[in-house]
Order: structure tokens, then C-alpha cells, then sequence
């Protein structure tokens, strides 16, 4: 199985969790995701107008392998939200929406391409894997609470997902 990521701006990432456009100059209408934003000389800020995760977060750091990647483990925390963003480049985000299964399922993997600038926050349970760079490998930060519990990695029923990115645009 194949699939081939969207930008997280362009769909609806609603079944997994929210997003967050921090680039943009315009408050979201959305309460979960209002943003603050302000500017003085030489400067603009955004910042959210909520704390970014419903508890206290350890702040991570992650390097991630390229684009074509096969998605064949996922994690998924049920006691903490999980906030994730670029360090620099673009990264890629493979879900599956939370389930009473012990596993994700290939069928239910989508993909999102998570732009600099652009931050989404995991619900509760949202199947996961590690995110990857879209054109190299590519170091991303996360945040949720550590030390809830064990994490497992566990296998994709029906893996693994090859998930696959489109080419950059420059502009």
C-alpha cells in the first residue's frame, strides 16, 4: 500500500487533531486554535492564546530520514497530547485516528506534510510514527508530557504504508 501526503492546511485533520497556522496574520475563527498576534519595528510575533498542550510538556528534539518512507510501526499516547513542529524544513506526519484496537491499521494511514511555521497538536490516542523529512532528512520538535507510562511501538496491521511526498515547491 501507497499513499501520497497532503499538506496539513489543505485537509482535514480534525480526526487526529488540531492545527495550528502560525504564519498567518489573521486570528483562526476556531477558539482551540485562536492566535495572538502583534509587531513592532523589525518584528512580528504569533503566539497561541491557549497553552499549546492540555498538561505540563517536556520539549524534544528529533532527526528523521527522508522522504519515501515506509510507515510499518506506530506509537500513540493516551494520557498526553502531543505537539509537534519544524525545526527548519519540512516534515512529514503519517496518523491514524485513535481506536480501542491495540493497533493501527494500514487502511486507516493518512499522511500530512507539516510546513515551518505550521504547528499540530496530536488528541489523546492519535496513532503516530516518528515524521520525516519531505526532499532530506530533517530534525523536528515535539512536545507532551514524558514518563506516563510505556510507549510502545507497535506494528501496523496490514503494513507496512509507503508514504510518499510531493516535490517541493520553491517560490
Amino acid at each position: 500500500m501507497q499513499i501520497e501526503a497532503i499538506n496539513v492546511l489543505e485537509g482535514d485533520f480534525s480526526p487526529y487533531g488540531r492545527v495550528y497556522d502560525m504564519k498567518s496574520s489573521q486570528p483562526s475563527t476556531d477558539a482551540a486554535t485562536r492566535t495572538i498576534h502583534s509587531e513592532g519595528p523589525g518584528w512580528a510575533d504569533t503566539y497561541t492564546a491557549n497553552p499549546l498542550i492540555s498538561s505540563n510538556g517536556s520539549l524534544g528534539f528529533t532527526l528523521g530520514t527522508a522522504c519515501p518512507f515506509n510507515s510499518a510501526k506506530m506509537e500513540r499516547h493516551l494520557l498526553t497530547e502531543e505537539a509537534l513542529f519544524c525545526a527548519a524544513d519540512p516534515i512529514v506526519l503519517a496518523v491514524a485516528a485513535p481506536t480501542e484496537e491495540e493497533y493501527p491499521s494500514a487502511e486507516n494511514i493518512r499522511a500530512f506534510v507539516i510546513e515551518p511555521g505550521t504547528v499540530v497538536v496530536l488528541n489523546k490516542g492519535t496513532w503516530h510514527d516518528a515524521c520525516h523529512g519531505v526532499a532530506r532528512e530533517a530534525r523536528y520538535y515535539w512536545m507532551a508530557t514524558c514518563g506516563l507510562g510505556a510507549s510502545p511501538w507497535v506494528d501496523v496491521k496490514g503494513g507496512p504504508v509507503l508514504v510518499t511526498a510531493p516535490e517541493p515547491t520553491h517560490g
